[in-house]
């Protein structure tokens, strides 16, 4: 494939242990996906604790969210896991894939990316879910559960992040339930499919199938649209090296030919970039880098 050629993926770059699927980077501060993972399993572990408090303040629902006007959630129920296995799974999609796309985007970019994953995830479903409510027929695809049923997990966002990783290495090997080895883009859109049929024949967490195809969709358009990431946290104002005051600007590589080579990657792969765009690409990615239903 030759994603090794590519300075995310080096052994040596920024600490990783490995390339892709290696895990989180080992630096002296900590990357985003390192982030996310910590505070998802600490809200999981400590609201216990605190009479679940968080799961109270944080979960989505149409109720809250749309008819209680409290917009926090939208962001808040990503952080939230119906069970063990729920937080497990979750985790572990974060841990394999998250650093690809975050060393590509860079942390900021990317924690923008994850977020509106999620928030896409969970705007899909609100509307399925409105629908129903206000049909009250049994039209496919549309989500007949109570408006006051829960919506937790980080499932949306990991699913954008799965799209990104299908993009941008579409023929790397993974192991599914670590024993099946498959192309990564056959794994991310064979889920996408699954998660389609469910919604539509309202299958078992049809809700939560939902949020992945919203977390998916959002996926699939900002890995293509990275620019229009930036701006995000532009109410941080200069401090944010996403914001638009820190936008790329080149006269000989224009956004056009960036776009370009990121789909000559992902249809021919690395290998096939001629040593110009390869430099185009690694400018751009450095430049880029300073700067209950269950989902």
């Amino acid at each position: 494939m030759g994603i090794h050629d590519r300075d995310y993926a080096r052994p040596t770059h920024g600490g990783f242990r490995g390339g892709f699927g290696g895990g989180m980077p080992q630096r002296k501060s900590w990357s985003v996906t390192t982030w996310l993972i910590v505070v998802c399993v600490a809200v999981y572990m400590i609201d216990p604790f605190v009479n679940g408090v968080f799961r109270e303040w944080l979960h989505m629902s149409t109720d809250h969210a749309i008819f209680g006007v409290q917009y926090w959630r939208f962001i808040g129920f990503q952080f939230l896991h119906a069970n063990m296995q729920h937080l497990i799974f979750n985790m572990i999609g974060l841990y394999f894939f998250g650093p690809l796309v975050e060393q590509y985007l860079g942390g900021k970019r990317y924690l923008a990316f994850y977020l509106l994953c999620g928030i896409f995830g969970s705007v899909l479903y609100l509307i399925l879910n409105i629908g129903g409510y206000i049909f009250q027929n049994d039209i496919p695809g549309l989500l007949f559960n109570d408006t006051r049923t829960p919506l937790v997990g980080a499932s949306a966002g990991v699913f954008g992040i799965l799209i990104a990783g299908a993009f941008m290495a579409p023929n790397i090997k993974v192991l599914v339930f670590f024993f099946f080895p498959m192309r990564l883009s056959t794994m991310a859109y064979v889920l996408v499919t699954l998660a389609l049929v469910t919604v539509i024949f309202g299958g078992n967490n049809a809700g939560g199938e939902a949020a992945h195809l919203g977390g998916a969709a959002a996926g699939w358009y900002f890995i293509r649209n990275p620019r229009h990431l930036n701006g995000f946290f532009d109410f941080l104002g200069k401090a944010d090296p996403t914001s638009k005051h820190f936008a790329w600007r080149d006269k000989e590589s224009t956004q056009e030919d960036v776009d370009r080579i990121l789909d000559k990657i992902h249809n021919k792969g690395l290998q096939s970039l001629s040593s110009k765009e390869k430099k185009i690409d690694r400018k751009s990615t450095r430049l880029n880098s300073s700067h209950v239903v269950s989902s």
